[in-house]
């Protein structure tokens, strides 16, 4: 089985269970207010931007650092956020996640960003919906940055992430380590986002 198939499977339940948090539910049943959107991704932000940074740290990346530099997503939080009336100031005082997933080796950073990049596939209906009964959430492309972070190419970049999975994970070991990550991202992003 290919590694991107054993991601799919063996995170199946966490994937369904984060999309029923309450913030994803009340987008989908058009009931979450603009300062709940905020919020949301002030969450999402206070998650990804020090897993972002532990990922930076990571050494062997080789030619795919590059690429997975571009595919950072706190500039994207941040601009939202900024274009929604946040300072920079709050921010950057914004709480981080302590309790992130383990990114020692390039197998586990790849297993989180199997879930981070997975969620722009999610976040082009998501982007759908807050335009159609939260048009107050963007302004000139700003404030759906994130959700629609690579607009008409989200297939195409889906497509060399995966590919950049199946060339990259290639043992037993790395594999393990890629879905147990994969799973703990789910996990500690739902447990963040819900608290």
């Amino acid at each position: 089985m290919s590694i991107m198939n054993r991601l799919r499977e063996e995170t199946a339940s966490n994937h369904d269970q984060i999309e029923n948090n309450p913030y994803a539910k009340a987008i989908m049943n058009q009931t979450l207010s603009l300062e709940q959107y905020i919020v949301y991704l002030e969450k999402f932000y206070g998650f990804i931007k020090p897993a972002e940074r532990l990922i930076a740290q990571l050494t062997g990346w080789g030619e795919i650092g590059e690429s997975l530099r571009e595919r950072a997503k706190s500039p994207l939080l941040e601009s939202d956020l900024l274009a929604l009336g946040r300072t920079q100031e709050e921010v950057a005082q914004l709480p981080e996640c302590t309790e992130l997933p383990e990114f020692y080796s390039t197998a586990q950073a790849l297993g989180y960003l199997y879930v981070i990049e997975g969620s722009t596939m999610g976040g082009q209906m998501i982007t759908k919906q807050v335009r159609k009964f939260l048009p107050e959430a963007e302004t000139e492309g700003k404030g759906t940055q994130y959700f629609n972070a690579y607009g008409s190419e989200t297939r195409a970049k889906w497509a060399e992430f995966r590919e950049l999975v199946e060339q990259s994970v290639i043992s037993d070991e790395q594999g393990l380590q890629a879905v147990d990550a994969a799973k703990s991202t789910f996990t500690t992003l739902e447990a963040w986002i819900n608290a």
